[in-house]
């Protein structure tokens, strides 16, 4: 229930308060003076009102299809099947929104059971929908690099920063150049078991000359 904005579980009731004990395991002490709204959602039976977005470019009547089927994997659950009261509801498209369209259901349950068959449906959902290859909108990041005025885009200045391990090795050092030869040692030697590594030939090596 929900007492002057505190929701939880109703564990003491006097004359002139009441204490509320929240999800998180805080017991609240509300004085009904400062209460105006009771609500009770442990009467008769609760509702879980779920809202389900689909991409633009998915089928709306697979999509309500797939939510059915799930209500049906939700009836034959033994741990929440039997707290199902109706069949579901399927209220249709409820909103037009910037990136999916949703679709809401209605599934009436027995009192305080909403929440955990609204999360056992919700899995059930998403096991259809990816085995219906349905997609779930997600936020997505576009770049966008500016336009001419006659239409084309410009190109994109990309600039590739190597590693200092990369720039380090691809370096002479001063011993190399006065014709020293120089141990290898384990951090010198880049060691790999990829069978297309291929040992440059003499094109792809350059000359003293040519650096």
């Amino acid at each position: 229930m929900t007492v002057g904005g505190i929701t939880g579980t109703a564990e003491k009731l006097s004359i002139r308060s009441v204490g509320i004990r929240d999800l998180s395991g805080t017991f609240h002490i509300v004085p009904f003076s400062s209460v105006d709204t009771v609500s009770n959602y442990m009467r008769e039976f609760g509702n879980h009102v779920g809202e389900y977005g689909i991409a633009y470019r998915e089928s709306i009547d697979d999509a309500i299809e797939q939510l059915k089927v799930a209500f049906e994997d939700l009836k034959a659950s033994e741990e929440h099947g039997h707290k199902l009261l109706e069949e579901m509801t399927v209220a249709g498209v409820i909103a037009l929104a910037d990136s999916s369209v949703n679709i809401r259901v209605v599934i009436k349950t027995t009192p305080g059971d909403q929440w955990g068959v609204g999360r056992a449906y919700n899995r059930f959902v998403k096991l259809r929908f990816d085995e219906a290859g349905i997609e779930i909108p997600f936020p997505h990041t576009t770049l966008y690099f500016g336009e001419n005025k006659d239409g084309s885009a410009p190109p994109a200045n990309v600039r590739v920063i190597e590693s200092i391990a990369e720039e380090k090795g691809s370096k002479p050092t001063p011993q190399q150049d006065a014709g020293e030869q120089k141990p290898a040692s384990h951090q010198d030697v880049q060691e790999t078991s990829d069978s297309d590594h291929i040992k440059p030939d003499h094109d792809d090596v350059d000359t003293p000359d040519e650096r």
